[in-house]
């Protein structure tokens, strides 16, 4: 009897970066033909390159651009919508058993994949984060219920994910699974310092608490330590005056926006990687990637309650209530500590190979896909 699930087709615009594609190659190595559709055409981030994206297969993975419209000037993805000729070729040309959709349920490239996909018969699962109630009128709530009662299944990528989803449509399969999985080196380097390298990584807006980091750091003025801050974002400017007026601004380093194989080459110089986000009516933080990759390199982690951040971490680092100065500033002198770090930092390498590696995450979507196609 030939297998139910052999032709398996993603969609998003997260695998336009390469250093992604962990997840899918490890699918595609279990047998199955992935294709993962990206914008054919976006601008690149930080600088605002425009970038054009060639088709390329590696085994049985295939990379397969779709022409997109709608993202303006500032290339917002998320408000792209695919070419509507060119998707439904892809999909009457590579029969896929099974689509999955990772973009947002509100996005206008969700509706419009779930829709075509549907003409054709395919079973849909959709990916999302959304961890915040969103407040919706009653027209896009209503669209919003009837689209996730339209799925085959759901992936959800935190646990409060899958409970917001799960009170719009009670009887729908859901899976927690991260989107993407870490790399983790066989066996970790770490350079040899004095003091406690510090690490943040990620956007500098309100929502991610940087403020909060300096302010603990001030309270650990006597200590011996160094911060690096990777990132930029509109509250740069602010967070250097801080640093500054809190007498810091010496032991902080900037590094603006690097490219993700730059952030891979820090981890060595990492002795552990700070995660403050803040815990707002509006805003739990959806996406810990950048923590489950400290972890696979054996970094230690610190972080708030702060939506996906304590089920990442769990037992394996240290979580604080979101917002809580003092704490956090606690938090960092017990990784101060050296034996205390490195209990922690081998506690965070063992939970990442076992839940997080590319493998892991490929193995778990797997399972998940063949129990909703039998």
């Amino acid at each position: 009897m030939p297998p139910i699930l052999r032709r398996v087709l993603v969609l998003s615009h997260t695998y336009l970066q390469p250093a992604h594609r962990g997840k899918l190659r490890a699918l595609a190595a279990r047998g199955l033909e992935v294709t993962v559709a990206i914008p054919q055409r976006w601008r690149e981030p930080w600088f605002g390159r425009p970038i054009d994206v060639a088709w390329e297969r590696q085994g049985g993975l295939e990379v397969f651009p779709l022409p997109a419209h709608g993202m303006g000037q500032k290339g917002e993805l998320e408000k792209a919508t695919y070419g509507r000729r060119a998707l439904k070729a892809l999909l009457r040309d590579r029969r896929p058993d099974l689509v999955q959709i990772e973009e947002e349920p509100t996005t206008p490239a969700a509706r419009q994949v779930l829709a075509a996909a549907r003409r054709l018969a395919i079973p849909v699962v959709l990916f999302t984060r959304q961890n915040v109630d969103l407040e919706l009128g009653w027209w896009a709530r209503w669209q919003h219920r009837r689209m996730l009662r339209r799925l085959t299944g759901l992936v959800a990528g935190s646990d409060l994910a899958g409970s917001l989803a799960r009170h719009d449509a009670p009887n729908l399969p859901i899976a927690v699974i991260p989107q993407l999985g870490a790399l983790a080196p066989h066996e970790p380097q770490h350079v040899p310092h004095e003091g406690l390298a510090i690490g943040f990584i990620g956007r500098l807006v309100r929502n991610k608490g940087i403020d909060n980091l300096l302010e603990a750091l001030a309270l650990q003025r006597g200590a011996k330590w160094r911060l690096t801050i990777v990132g930029d974002g509109p509250e740069r400017e602010r967070l250097e005056r801080l640093a500054t007026e809190l007498r810091l601004a010496a032991r902080v380093r900037w590094t603006g926006g690097l490219p993700g194989e730059q952030v891979a080459s820090l981890w060595p110089d990492l002795d552990v990687l700070v995660q403050p986000s803040r815990a707002l009516p509006d805003y739990r933080e959806a996406n810990g990637h950048v923590l489950m990759e400290a972890m696979a390199n054996e970094v230690a982690v610190v972080g708030t309650d702060s939506g996906v951040i304590p089920e990442l971490i769990a037992d394996a680092g240290v979580v604080v209530p979101s917002g809580d100065v003092p704490a956090l500033a606690a938090a960092l002198a017990r990784v101060s500590d050296q034996p205390a770090r490195r209990a922690l930092a081998a506690a965070a390498r063992a939970r990442a190979l076992r839940l997080y590696s590319d493998d892991a995450i490929a193995e778990r979507t797997l399972e998940f896909w063949k129990q909703l196609v039998k």
